[in-house]
Parts: C-alpha cells; structure tokens; sequence
C-alpha cells in the first residue's frame, strides 16, 4: 500500500539519531528516502549494537541501532570529498523534494551544498539543517552530541535529586525532540510549496527544540526571578509522588496521589487504614509537609507487592499509577502488542539477521496507513538501483565510481569494537543484566521461526 507521502522524494545526509529519525518516519508515510553514507568514514550506528555482539565478517550490516533509525530507506555509498561524488549529489538534489543533513554548517559549507547553492540546482527544493544549536550564531559550529544539546538546553540542570547535581538522560533526549520537530517542519514546508510553489530552508537547532520543552522553567525566572530547583521524583504538588520499589530485582512502580480521594484509595488498596485516619495525612498542605515520610512509609509497603499487579489494582481504584518498565517489559507488553506498536521486520540474509520486532510509530493515521516495513539497507545496497535507475548512468559509469571508491559496499578500513563479556559488562555499569535465551523468548513471543 503506498502511504500518503508517495511521490516525494528526499535525499539524507545524516547521521545518528536526529535527521534519520525524522526522515525514518517520513519514509514511513510513503517517501522515498534515500540515506548517503561513505566508505570512507563509517557511520557510528554502523558499528553500535551489534546482532550478538559479533565483530567477524561484515559486522557493519548488524549495527541494531543502524537498523532502527534508517528502515524503509535506500542506501547509497558517496564520498562527497571528492568532485565525481559531489556530481552524483547534484543530479539527486535536481530530482528531489527535500534535502536534509545534520551535520555542522561548515562542513556544509565545505560541500558547497548550502540552500543557495542548492536553489541552482531545483529552484523549489526544501532543505532542512539539523544542528547543535542553529545554522548561524555563535555556536553555530560549535561540536554537538546529545548530552552536549540536553546540558545547553537546560534540560539538565533541572533533572536529578535535590542533594545531587544535574543528570542526563540514558538517551539522547534532544536528538528525539529534534527529529520530531524537524518532521512537523518538513511537512508544514511541503504544504508551503504546495499552496506557493516555492521552497525554503529549514534550520532546525536541536538545543532549542528541547528547551522548548521546559518553558515553564524559563518564565519561573522571567516574572519570578526564581531558578527552580532540583526535585527527584517528586512533585511540588502532589504527595506521595515518585518511583517505589517493588517486589523483585530492580523493579519499580510509580505512583502520583493529586488529591484527597486518590490518597484514600491509595490507603484503601495498600490495606492501610491508619495512614487514611492520621490527621497528619489529612489534606494536600499536611501530606507535603510530611512528603519524605510518607515516600519511606510507602516504599516499605510496596517492597512487597509486584509492581504490575499493584498497577492495575491501583489504576482500579482511580490512582495514578505505572509499572516502571524496562527493555523486555515493553517489548512484550500487551497493550503495546495489542495496539500493533511493534511491526516484525525481516532482514537481508546476508546480515544472517533472524526477522525482529522493531517499534513503529506513536501515531496512526487510519485513513492513510503507513507502507509495510522495510529493512534498514546493507551498505551500498541500492548504488545501482539509484545510478541507474534514477539517475542513467551507465554500466561503465558505475564501474569507474566503483574503481574510484567514490561509491562501494565496505568500509575501506573496518574497525568493529569487541566489547567485554557480558559478565564484565554489568560489573562495569554498562548494562543493568542480560538474558541468554533473549532469541528464544522473541521467537515464542512473536512466532517468528528459526
């Protein structure tokens, strides 16, 4: 079935998390993307995650956060460093729609593909530049990661326990809010050359996307002169609010009691009777006032219960209430699986890859469905499909690329990154524990086969 988007065509230069997902969920809707890379310098993903830890053979079709960002993608190999490859990318941007990259703006100047260059080559194009923290200012060239974006943000400053400095999130935060701003631009740009014929330049700074998230921060300081402090889990309204252990390994349940019925059926359901009769506890003002008491009271009460069965016993009685759920919970989780979340991908049998769930988009359109899901691509898997095809060039045109290393199907010098044992890997902090039988459990669970 084709999506909403067919017919539109975008050529990617992107890297990592912000412009590939966004341009993963554009390909979702029916756009042809096509994803540049280079043999010369290997994409990080490529290399990150990789199908059991395996770095023999051709590690870099395995990379499993590769495959995530980039499904329903062509691929094309291209070194842009030298004038054949740059040649290439011009005959592209003159039969696509959009253009996007997220790399610096000098690189981007180096190329020679800011939008003015490119409006020379198709006067409507739409180009979009996903940076750090904008196309020009200051910092416009100022080196950008995740962490880097979420502390200039200011996002990390107000995350972690009032006694303790700033914490960053497991992921890169602004790389998501970057992506999903960036498609919402696409799309309202799209409608603009619609409606005017005309194209423009999207400049996305992913710092600002996420700032854009904690505004009531930023106006605390601007009428108030207050710089909002630290707060955990907790809530400056609510009590008991927070993550509470629970019966097990490393399980937990979150709780949020916003009035005095929520407290009473939180008392009811905990079997707790005293704590609904104690004056102390009586009202909102009384439950903040005694907040660290109440939090190790309720902690010692749900270290004896399973955190989804006290989930939905809580939710039954009208609390806010949620399992804190880690990689495999979500992955089987019912409610996700029932609502379609997860969509079963087979891969190239190259990659010696079994077929795997992957999650899909948080939206569903009913009346425009997204295309069936396709693999990430295997380096330099469409080169011909795209040279020829799109672009006419001939068999002897490609070999000479070939020859050249213009395009390929390797890294030229491949490096895979043998990681510790899993044993060492938990002792050193990088992962919370692992499973042996993971691949048995996601064949039983989404009746793939051998």
């Amino acid at each position: 079935m084709a999506g909403p988007l067919q017919g539109i065509r975008i050529v990617e230069m992107g890297q990592l998390i912000a412009i590939p997902s966004a341009m993963k969920w554009l390909g979702d809707m029916g756009a042809q993307v096509i994803r540049l890379e280079s043999v010369q310098r290997l994409e990080s993903y490529r290399t990150d995650s990789l199908y059991h830890n395996e770095v023999d053979g051709d590690f870099w079709n395995r990379g499993a956060n590769f495959y995530e960002q980039n499904r329903n993608k062509l691929g094309l190999t291209l070194d842009l460093s030298r004038d054949e490859g740059r040649a290439v990318l011009r005959d592209l941007i003159a039969i696509a729609d959009v253009f996007a990259e997220n790399f610096t703006p000098r690189v981007v100047r180096n190329f020679g593909l800011e939008y003015d260059s490119l409006r020379q080559i198709r006067p409507d194009i739409i180009m979009v530049s996903s940076t750090g923290y904008g196309f020009d200012g200051p910092w416009a060239n100022f080196g950008a990661t995740g962490p880097a974006t979420e502390g200039a943000a200011g996002l990390a400053y107000m995350t972690g326990y009032p006694d303790g400095g700033p914490v960053m999130s497991e992921i890169p935060y602004t790389d998501y809010t970057a992506g999903e701003h960036t498609v919402a631009a696409v799309m309202l740009a799209l409608l603009h050359r619609l409606n005017t014929g005309r194209g423009q330049f999207i400049d996305v700074s992913q710092t600002q996307t996420c700032s854009a998230t904690v505004p009531e921060a930023l106006l605390d300081w601007t009428v108030n002169g207050r710089i909002q402090p630290r707060q955990g889990n907790s809530n400056p309204a609510m009590s008991p609010h927070g993550c509470y252990p629970c019966a097990g390994d490393d399980r937990w349940i979150a709780i949020a009691v916003d009035s005095d019925q929520a407290w009473q059926g939180l008392c009811r359901v905990m079997g707790r009777s005293d704590w609904a009769a104690d004056r102390r506890y009586a009202d909102v003002i009384s439950r903040l006032s005694h907040r660290d008491e109440l939090d190790r009271m309720l902690a010692f009460e749900t270290r004896q219960r399973d955190n989804h069965e006290l989930m939905a016993a809580l939710q039954s009685s009208g609390i806010a209430a949620g399992a804190v759920m880690d990689s495999k919970d979500l992955l089987f989780n019912e409610h996700l699986r029932s609502r379609g979340f997860y969509e079963v991908i087979e891969h190239h049998p190259d990659t010696g890859m079994p077929p795997l769930p992957y999650a899909s988009r948080p939206w569903k359109l009913h009346g425009t469905p997204a295309v069936a899901p396709q693999p990430a691509p295997l380096m330099g898997q469409h080169n011909r499909d795209i040279l020829a095809g799109l672009l006419g060039r001939t068999d002897g045109e490609i070999e000479t690329l070939t020859a050249a290393n213009i395009i390929g199907f390797a890294p030229l010098t491949p490096r895979g990154v043998r990681r510790p044992s899993l044993d060492e890997q938990v002792r050193q902090g990088r992962m919370q524990r692992y499973e042996t039988d993971y691949a048995a459990q996601i064949r039983r669970e989404y009746g793939i086969g051998e």
